[in-house]
């Protein structure tokens, strides 16, 4: 008799594992690149927080523009690719930005250490990633506000990701460009120099989020809640757990020193998101700025963009 309960038992635990292992659901996640804007994710997935809520991510490091073709395409599920996303719902393509992980871009113009300040730039080469990314815009934005004119006063040229425009910094192919955490901090070190950060010229303008189609929006919004809800999980883990949140982020940006591993954190917390979303003005000033960018001269309502009502659906 004590066999069969005991039989009954191990039978229903293993249905029970089945059952749970079912309603695990795998989504693609395409990643900007290596930075402290992706951290939220990073802590969701070490910590199991996407599990928790059903899901099986794999993220895939893919750059922002290729990112955003991947996500319209249905190669990936989500994009952490913010700006790419707001660019694209501001053409009119069916994607909405749910989620930001920075409401302040991410960007530090790095320089040569013989370069002082934006207007040493005249006359010199600075590197981007793609043409008319977001990296690209903000720098012109930083030289236009310090009197230099783009592609006029100070060359740009496409050097690649952010790994290859580090190398193209110090091997001296370029005089300066933006770089996300931890790579500005590092090139300080060596004697480069940091000559503006790009939120104090655009402030409303998001470094990594949550971007989504319409369609994934329509035909499956309980696995986007899901998928916010963990990654709220993975922002809000940070500011409640300062050891173990610097340990993930260490060992994800590969930082073996702790002094710098201590400056980076400081760094997330001071750009980190308040709850995931922004409110109206944030809203419309990306989106001025990204019509701006594109030459687009209509009208765009922020719900043409954005939907932050996930966030609301993932708090209750």
């Amino acid at each position: 008799m004590k066999s069969a309960s005991l039989l009954a038992i191990v039978l229903s635990l293993s249905f029970a594992r089945a059952a749970a292992s079912a309603q695990i659901e795998k989504v693609r996640f395409s990643v900007s690149a290596i930075s402290i804007a992706e951290i939220p994710f990073k802590i969701a997935q070490v910590k199991g927080f996407y599990r928790e809520e059903g899901l099986n991510v794999e993220a895939i490091l893919i750059r922002g523009a290729v990112g955003l073709q991947a996500l319209i395409g249905g190669s990936v599920d989500y994009t952490s690719a913010s700006g790419s996303t707001i660019a694209a719902a501001v053409r009119g393509l069916p994607v909405k930005l749910v989620f930001v992980s920075s409401a302040k871009p991410q960007f530090d113009l790095v320089a040569q250490p013989q370069i002082r300040s934006v207007q040493d730039l005249k006359g010199k080469i600075v590197g981007i990633s793609s043409r008319g990314g977001s990296i690209d815009l903000l720098t012109q934005m930083i030289l236009e506000k310090n009197g230099l004119m783009p592609n006029k006063d100070v060359t740009s040229i496409v050097v690649g990701g952010q790994e290859d425009t580090a190398l193209a910094l110090r091997a001296g192919r370029i005089a300066a460009a933006l770089l996300t955490p931890p790579r500005p901090l590092v090139l300080q070190r060596e004697g480069f120099n940091r000559i503006a950060y790009s939120g104090d010229y655009m402030p409303t303008y998001p470094t990594g989020g949550i971007g989504v189609t319409e369609e994934k929006i329509k035909t499956n919004p309980s696995e986007i809640v899901a998928f916010v809800k963990a990654s709220l999980k993975g922002l809000q883990f940070a500011r409640q757990n300062r050891a173990e949140s610097m340990k993930i982020i260490a060992e994800y940006l590969g930082v073996k020193d702790p002094v710098l591993n201590e400056q980076i954190f400081e760094l997330y917390l001071s750009r980190l998101s308040a709850d995931g979303s922004a409110d109206e003005s944030w809203m419309r000033g990306a989106i001025e700025f990204t019509k701006k960018s594109l030459g687009v001269t209509k009208e765009i309502a922020t719900r043409q963009v954005f939907d932050f009502g996930f966030i609301e659906k993932a708090n209750r």
